[in-house]
């Protein structure tokens, strides 16, 4: 059942029209609630914007080609250890990812681990519709942090 030093693909796919998430993010004592958008743009770039549901911006990133940019971020996030860890996090879960592997699998949940020991992220994705992950958790247990994404469901306001 553990993977081999295969790529796995992206856990969620960029595409050109935005993808909305709920947004869950808990660090240390802090926590933000609001909504995650994606989206892939012409120059294959994917734009990830984090908000509060009051508009408020949380982070501001740009991912090309293996490039993590950080166009905006608000404390406490704004360190450089915790920026690294969330280049980490979002290039696992848009990119082809060569680090990570496959812990466990059945049809209706898959958990992938990447890294080790202060590094050690584990991602646990559910809610599959098509193949793609409706809900993913990503969690980094030594450090305190936890994402949770909900994919919002475009049909339903």
């Amino acid at each position: 059942m553990t993977g081999e030093a295969t790529a796995l693909p992206p856990i969620l796919q960029a595409e050109a029209q935005s993808q909305k998430y709920n947004l869950q993010l808990d660090f240390m004592k802090h926590h933000f609630s609001g909504m995650l958008i994606v989206r892939q743009m012409p120059d294959n770039e994917i734009r990830i914007l984090g908000s509060t549901y009051f508009g408020l911006s949380l982070f501001d990133f740009s991912l090309h080609c293996d490039t993590f940019i950080v166009n905006s971020c608000m404390e406490p996030m704004r360190k450089k250890k915790m920026l690294k860890i969330l280049e980490t996090d979002f290039k696992n879960l848009f990119l082809k990812s060569e680090k990570a592997h496959i812990k466990k699998k059945s049809s209706t949940f898959e958990q992938r681990i990447s890294g080790k020991g202060f590094g050690k992220t584990i991602f646990t994705l559910s809610g599959f519709v098509n193949g793609q992950a409706g809900k993913v958790q990503i969690k980094h247990p030594l450090i305190r942090l936890r994402i949770q994404l909900d994919k919002l469901n475009i049909n339903n306001p």
